[in-house]
């Protein structure tokens, strides 16, 4: 008798575990780059917005854009937009007439469009 409660109880323990493992544990990670259709800029200072160098002080900014120099929205952000991103199929601004152009040249070490505002500074 007191096998069967103590094989029962122990057979109740594991399946709950298992069913809270199968909720909580076998979640994904919330988006990346690779897996959203874009990141976001900043329009404070042209960095991947929530990255370490998004408005970081003491960048040396650019004196076209006011945006900090080499950043990826560095004198590509359009003028007069109120946000800007960079779409991770190609690396180019989303949205201007470059995003998504068929038969550009792709950088060999990220695989986005060479020299696009988010060629080799995506995160991957």
């Amino acid at each position: 008798m007191v096998t069967r409660r103590t094989f029962f109880a122990i057979a109740v323990a594991v399946s709950l575990t298992g069913i809270a493992l199968l909720g909580y544990g076998c979640k994904k990670s919330g988006p990346t780059a690779s897996a959203a259709e874009s990141v976001e800029l900043c329009m404070e200072c042209g960095q991947i917005k929530g990255g370490d160098l998004c408005c970081k002080p003491g960048q040396t900014t650019c004196a076209s854009c006011g945006l900090v120099k080499g950043s990826p929205g560095c004198c590509n952000i359009p003028e007069g937009a109120e946000k800007a991103a960079i779409c991770t199929k190609c690396g180019q601004i989303k949205g201007t007439e470059l995003c998504c152009k068929p038969n550009q040249t792709l950088c060999a070490d990220c695989g986005l469009v060479k020299d696009s505002p988010g060629c080799c500074k995506l995160p991957q």
